[in-house]
């Protein structure tokens, strides 16, 4: 991915036992500042959902569905669940990559979005994710220096 940051394995790990060994204060923080970004993310992944024209029932009801982690320390959210039926039986715990990534295979689903990387483009989800990363690591790496600064002491 040209000109976006991201952490490597072994950084994200660093950073996971780094979280472990806060106190409650800290612990309290990081999981309002992950519950914080991941309702921003959400709203924006909803926004670009709507904005879909194709399978746009499905989409929305996708979308619509977010769940977020009230307790993750990263920020979580996650799509897709075998309790959203659609009427033809399906869920959007099937259904969400068809949505998402497209097919060349199955008609109801939107035209493939081609490569990107190693993996598929997608029509929503991951390229909001990818357009909001620089500024949420900015945004979380100011916040997570707080934290430390405060926890420090």
């Amino acid at each position: 991915m040209e000109g976006s940051i991201a952490y490597d394995r072994k950084e994200l790990s660093q950073i996971l036992r780094a979280f472990k060994g806060m106190d409650d204060e800290a612990t309290k923080i990081a999981q309002e500042t992950g519950y914080e970004f991941s309702k921003f993310v959400a709203g924006e992944v909803k926004k670009a959902g709507y904005q879909r024209t194709v399978n746009s029932a499905g989409v929305k009801r996708l979308v619509d569905g977010s769940v977020i982690s009230k307790t993750s320390k990263i920020g979580e959210i996650r799509y897709g669940f075998a309790s959203q039926r659609f009427s033809g039986g399906g869920t959007t715990r099937k259904l969400w990559p068809g949505l998402e990534f497209g097919s060349k295979r199955f008609k109801q689903f939107p035209a493939y979005s081609g490569r990107f990387g190693r993996g598929a483009r997608g029509w929503f989800i991951y390229p909001t994710l990818r357009k909001l990363q620089p500024e949420l690591i900015q945004k979380w790496e100011n916040k997570f220096a707080e934290v430390i600064k405060e926890w420090g002491k």
